[in-house]
């Protein structure tokens, strides 16, 4: 018998887009959109992160709606350019001015600073409370399969 054996980031990232994508043909509701999910999976077990980039993706929501659209004019990839420019910002002032958070701002290297603008980007599109159930509930889903492949090997 051959055992495949996948490494938790492509476990989750492979589970999250399909259970991502799932929720998109059925319920036609973006979870944040494909990757966040399974990036959320993999910091599940710290709950600091996970409300870190809550935080950071409502904050950056807020900054570019209110204040950066009365400035200039965002729409399609320039708002998708300042939700991304923001956030990661966002990042990096939470990273510098809060040192209790920096076992949690750890996770924000590579990928994670994206997270938070994606989800930012699903609350223009579909709404803040709509994208909060439908992240948190994939999220979730793809944990409790990174739980069982941990109980089963």
């Amino acid at each position: 018998m051959i055992k495949i054996f996948f490494s938790d980031f492509y476990l989750a990232v492979l589970v999250g887009l399909t259970l991502s994508l799932l929720v998109m043909e059925i319920f036609g509701v973006t979870p944040g959109g494909l990757i966040v999910p399974g990036y959320l999976a993999l910091v599940c077990d710290t709950p600091a992160t996970v409300l870190l980039i809550f935080l950071i993706s409502c904050i950056t929501y807020v900054i570019t709606k209110y204040l950066l659209s009365k400035i200039v004019v965002l729409y399609g990839r320039r708002r998708f350019a300042a939700l991304i420019i923001t956030a990661v910002l966002l990042a990096l002032i939470f990273e510098w001015a809060v040192p209790l958070f920096s076992f949690s701002t750890f996770e924000f290297r590579g990928v994670g600073v994206i997270v938070p603008a994606l989800i930012a980007n699903c609350f223009f599109k579909q709404g803040i409370k709509l994208t909060l159930v439908s992240v948190t509930s994939v999220t979730l889903l793809t944990f409790g399969v990174l739980c069982l492949n941990y109980y089963l090997m």
